[in-house]
């Protein structure tokens, strides 16, 4: 049933998605610079090269993720790159139809108890509010879309009462960006132990493997090189849509150290945040949401506050399709007006619409981190007015 409500949707988009694999060929740039960095450094490891502080392709394509996660590109190198690069590109695809199968499933199920309408058009508005975004992502070939996947696979399983399979998907997340460590902050408020605790086993294990193939000196000497590679990530790069960038061109340049208070701030809201659903949630139906809610808020937030690259505003489609789903069951002019301003300043920032010179000044103005913000607040306040209107009994 929720297959064939999303079928013109996924009929679509798996056309959009071959034809934008056909255009890169024939454009000649079907480059998946990102994905070179995955492979050819998944080919290292497997000869015993250093895959660490090593550019692969461009200078800056340094690996900079967890020992393990070259593991799941190693089957790539037993292919030539460009076969694997086209691999690699649909199943990405594949990965993002995913995700809105499996959000709808969640908003259907979970958060309004019954199907939503107009599944596809709903889904179509979401991909239109990400495709400048995904464009880049895409002739990347970067794993961002994995990470959504999983956050909300994540997310169902730990509605669904199933914690330790969530654990797993969260802890495979925090693994592979230790950033998204902020969506601890709810899960240690409502205490989820064994969410935690399955994450936790999650995380060791994927640390620990590479020493069997590595002994206990390798693997020392590659968790250290992993250390000093995320460190040198954020001193050679700049971000101008995390807050402090934000705040600086009205206040002046900001310390460093102010980012770190930036985060601590955002781990407090959420977590006083947290702590007011679980003491008003008048609903199991509101209950679900706000749990809901709290991670893809975390989620959306991070590339807000670390310096990291514009696609991983990708975060914030989970909030998205929330919050379309709010306008396509609510009449709420202000949250429709609020949304669509979040979407002129997160969705529109291209340089095949504006061109270089005014793409530029809206890079330095971080819009693209003032629509984040702005998408956020807006799904606060659609989920604060639809919280209320949650109509199942609250049972323990």
């Amino acid at each position: 049933m929720l297959l064939a409500r999303l079928r013109p949707f996924l009929l679509i988009a798996s056309a959009l998605l071959l034809l934008v694999l056909a255009l890169e060929h024939l454009n000649g740039r079907f480059w998946l610079n990102d994905f070179r960095v995955y492979y050819m450094a998944a080919d290292a490891m497997c000869h015993g090269r250093p895959m660490y502080g090593v550019a692969f392709g461009e200078d800056t394509g340094l690996y900079k993720y967890v020992p393990v996660g070259l593991y799941f590109f190693v089957p790539y190198t037993l292919l030539e790159f460009h076969t694997a690069a086209v691999i690699h590109f649909l199943l990405m695809g594949a990965v993002l139809l995913a995700c809105f199968v499996v959000m709808e499933y969640i908003l259907g199920r979970y958060i309004v108890g019954d199907f939503l309408p107009r599944s596809s058009l709903r889904a179509g508005l979401g991909l239109l509010c990400i495709v400048v975004l995904l464009s880049r992502e895409l002739h990347l070939g970067n794993i961002n879309l994995g990470l959504v996947l999983l956050v909300v696979a994540g997310t169902e399983r730990y509605l669904a009462g199933k914690r330790w399979q969530a654990g797993i998907c969260f802890g495979t997340i925090w693994l592979i960006k230790p950033y998204l460590l902020l969506m601890l902050v709810p899960l240690v408020v409502r205490r989820d132990r064994r969410v935690l605790g399955s994450a936790g086993i999650t995380m060791a294990v994927g640390l620990l493997i590479p020493m069997l193939f590595e002994g206990p000196v390798g693997w020392v000497e590659q968790l250290q090189a992993w250390v000093a590679s995320m460190a040198h990530h954020t001193k050679v790069l700049d971000s101008p849509d995390r807050v402090g960038a934000l705040l600086g061109h009205a206040l002046g340049a900001l310390p460093p150290l102010m980012d770190r208070l930036f985060i601590a701030l955002a781990g407090l809201a959420l977590a006083g945040w947290t702590r007011h659903h679980v003491r008003t949630a008048p609903t199991v139906q509101a209950m679900r949401m706000d749990q809901a809610v709290e991670l893809w808020m975390a989620f959306a937030c991070v590339p807000n506050l670390v310096i990291t690259d514009q696609e991983h505003f990708l975060f914030a489609l989970p909030l998205m399709l929330f919050v379309l789903a709010y306008l396509f069951t609510h009449r709420d002019r202000t949250v429709l007006m609020a949304f669509i301003g979040a979407m002129l300043l997160h969705a529109t920032r291209s340089t095949d619409l504006w061109g270089s010179p005014i793409e530029n000044k809206l890079v330095g103005w971080g819009v693209l981190g003032m629509g984040n913000i702005l998408l956020m607040a807006t799904a606060l306040l659609a989920g604060h007015r639809w919280r209320r209107n949650a109509a199942a009994p609250l049972r323990s």
